[in-house]
C-alpha cells in the first residue's frame, strides 16, 4: 500500500495560535493511542504565528508526543508585559518617524512595539538545528514559512526540504519560493504584524507578516508534495453566516471607535481565504472523482497530459481536513480581558492598555485584542478550545488518517504511484 504523504497547515492570527497548539494536543495525546501510532506528518506549511508553531512541530519530529506538550507550555508560559513590551520612548520614536526627518537605516523602525518579546517566544520554542536534522533524517520532508516583502508586496515561501531542487511553483509573480535554512529570523519575519511590530530583514530585504497575502498557506503544502492536508485556520465563521454579516448586530455608529475600526481592518488584512481555497480543492476533487467513474482509470492522466502547458504541477486527489475555532475568539478575548484573574496579574502598560483597548471595542468581541492577548490564562482557553473543536472531529479524523483509498479516484492514484515506485 502505498502511504499518503500527510501536510500540516497552520494559519495566522497572534496571540490566537494557541488554538493551533489545542487541536496537536488531541491529535498526539488522545488520537495517537487510538490509531496505535503516531499520525504521520510530512509537510509542514505555516505563516504567521503558524510560523512559529510550525517551527516548533519541525523541531520535535523525533518524540511527535513533545510536539503537542512544549508547544501547549511554550503558550501557557506567556505574559503579556513580557512579550508586548513598549513605552513612552516607542510612541516618540513612531511620531518621529511619521512626522519627522527621515531615520537612517540602522537601528529599529516601523513598528510600535519592542521585538525582544516575540524574538523571545522564537527563540525559547524551538531547538532550531533539529529541524535539519529532521529533514536529514527523513523524518520531515520539507517545511515553509511564508513572509511578505516589503518593497514588493509578494509573498516569499522559504523551503528547506531535502533536495536542492525547488519544486515546480505558481506561475503568479506575487508568490515566489526561495530555498532557506528556516531560522528564527524566517519565523520573526512572517509573525512580524505592520505597524505593531518592525519588519525584518532577511538577507538584506525586509519582510513582514505572511498573512497579509497568505493567511493560511494551504497551496505550499500541496506543492510540495501533501496528498493529505490538514488546515488549522483561526478565524470562527457562525453557521450559515457570511463573514460579512457578522457584525450586523453591532451598531457601528456607537462602536466606530479606533480600536474597534484597528481590530476589523487587521481582520481584513489578514483575510482568511480558507473557504476559497477549500471549495477550490474540493471542486478539482469532485472533477477528479465523477471523470474517474465517468471514464475509468485513466481520466486523471489524460486530463494532466492535456493540462500540462497550462499547469507547473498534475492535479491529483487531496484527502483533507479544516478545522477552525467553534467559538468567536474574538468574544473569549473580551471577556478574558475583563475577568479578574487577568487585572489582577496585567497592572504593566501593555496590560493596562489592553483593559483601556476592550473598554473601546463593542461590548461583545475584542478582535484586535485577541491578536494582542499574549497571556498564559488566555491561551488555556484556546488550547482547551482546540482539543474540544478536535475531538468532536474524531470520526473525521480516522477516516483522515486511514491509509485505505477514501474513493475510487484516490485508489487509483494509489495504485498509479505504486506501478512508478515499482510495488
Amino acid at each position: 500500500m502505498v502511504k499518503l504523504r500527510t501536510g500540516l497547515v497552520l494559519g495566522g492570527g497572534g496571540a490566537r495560535g494557541a488554538y493551533e497548539a489545542g487541536v496537536l494536543s488531541y491529535l498526539r495525546e488522545e488520537l495517537d493511542p487510538e490509531l496505535e501510532r503516531p499520525f504521520p506528518i510530512h509537510v509542514i506549511a505555516g505563516t504567521s504565528v503558524g510560523a512559529i508553531n510550525a517551527c516548533q512541530v519541525a523541531a520535535h519530529m523525533e518524540d511527535p508526543r513533545q510536539q503537542a506538550v512544549q508547544m501547549a507550555n511554550h503558550w501557557k508560559s506567556l505574559s503579556i508585559d513580557s512579550v508586548l513590551r513598549f513605552g513612552a520612548g516607542d510612541l516618540f520614536r513612531m511620531f518621529r518617524e511619521v512626522f519627522g526627518k527621515p531615520a537612517l537605516l540602522e537601528g529599529r523602525h516601523g513598528g510600535l512595539i519592542d521585538p525582544s518579546g516575540l524574538q523571545g517566544i522564537v527563540l525559547r520554542g524551538a531547538p532550531w538545528t533539529a529541524i535539519g536534522r529532521s529533514i536529514r533524517k527523513g523524518l520531515l520532508h520539507a517545511m515553509a514559512v511564508s513572509a511578505t516583502h516589503v518593497a514588493t508586496g509578494r509573498t516569499t515561501v522559504f523551503i528547506q526540504m531535502k533536495g536542492k531542487a525547488l519544486p515546480p511553483w505558481t506561475k503568479d509573480p506575487h508568490f515566489v519560493a526561495e530555498p532557506a535554512l528556516i531560522g528564527p529570523h524566517h519565523a520573526m519575519a512572517s509573525a512580524a504584524i505592520p505597524l505593531l511590530f518592525p519588519p525584518v530583514r532577511v538577507k538584506g530585504r525586509l519582510y513582514v507578516d505572511g498573512s497579509l497575502r497568505q493567511s493560511v498557506p494551504l497551496a505550499p503544502a500541496l506543492r510540495l508534495g501533501a496528498q493529505r492536508v490538514l488546515v488549522i485556520s483561526l478565524r470562527h465563521i457562525k453557521e450559515g453566516i457570511f463573514p460579512e454579516q457578522e457584525s450586523s448586530s453591532l451598531d457601528e455608529g456607537t462602536w466606530a471607535s479606533a480600536p474597534f475600526l484597528a481590530g476589523k481592518t487587521l481582520n481584513a488584512l489578514l483575510l482568511d481565504r480558507t473557504d476559497q481555497d477549500f471549495d477550490k480543492l474540493r471542486r478539482l476533487n469532485s472533477i477528479l472523482v465523477a471523470g474517474t467513474q465517468a471514464y475509468g482509470a485513466e481520466y486523471a492522466e489524460v486530463l494532466n497530459r492535456a493540462l500540462q502547458p497550462h499547469r507547473n504541477s498534475p492535479l491529483k486527489y487531496i484527502r483533507n481536513i479544516l478545522i477552525r475555532p467553534s467559538e468567536d475568539i474574538g468574544h473569549l478575548a473580551a471577556e478574558y480581558a475583563r475577568s479578574p484573574e487577568f487585572i489582577k496579574k496585567a497592572r504593566g502598560l501593555p496590560g493596562t492598555l489592553v483593559r483601556k483597548l476592550v473598554e473601546r471595542e463593542a461590548p461583545d468581541s475584542a478582535d484586535l485584542v485577541s491578536y494582542l492577548l499574549f497571556d498564559g490564562g488566555f491561551a488555556e482557553q484556546l488550547i482547551d478550545l482546540g482539543r474540544r473543536d478536535a475531538r468532536a472531529r474524531r470520526e473525521d479524523f480516522l477516516r483522515f488518517f486511514s491509509d485505505e483509498p477514501e474513493c475510487e479516484a484516490e485508489a487509483m492514484q494509489f495504485a498509479r504511484d505504486a506501478a512508478r515506485a515499482g510495488g
